[in-house]
């Protein structure tokens, strides 16, 4: 009887490792994807004023209008740069262009 035994106790380790490999598959394949990084936080991109004027299509005026009016993510300074966290921008411009929708 030990035969069985011996092989119920070789398909659970089996199992186990299976299982423990492709968890390190999909964590592979999200790092690779940039859809987190390392450490398994979720990737942060930060877009200068540059890039949200070309997202939004505004002119830097209006950006700045609508950040005082507190239609648009007003970003934090690092430096000299004022920077945004691209979810915000995307956030902001999905409520933007509901609200035009409305």
């Amino acid at each position: 009887m030990s035969g069985p035994t011996m092989l119920i106790a070789v398909d659970a380790s089996l199992r186990d490792e299976v299982a423990a490999l492709r968890e390190q598959n999909e964590r592979i394949l999200e790092l690779l994807s940039g859809t987190a990084a390392p450490g398994g936080k979720p990737k942060v991109r930060l877009l200068r004023v540059n890039e949200v004027l070309d997202r939004v299509g505004f002119k830097k005026t209006t950006l700045f209008e609508a950040i005082k009016a507190g239609r648009f993510p007003e970003g934090f300074k690092h430096g000299n740069l004022r920077l945004w966290r691209e979810s915000e921008v995307d956030a902001a411009i999905e409520a933007l262009s509901g609200a035009a929708g409305n």
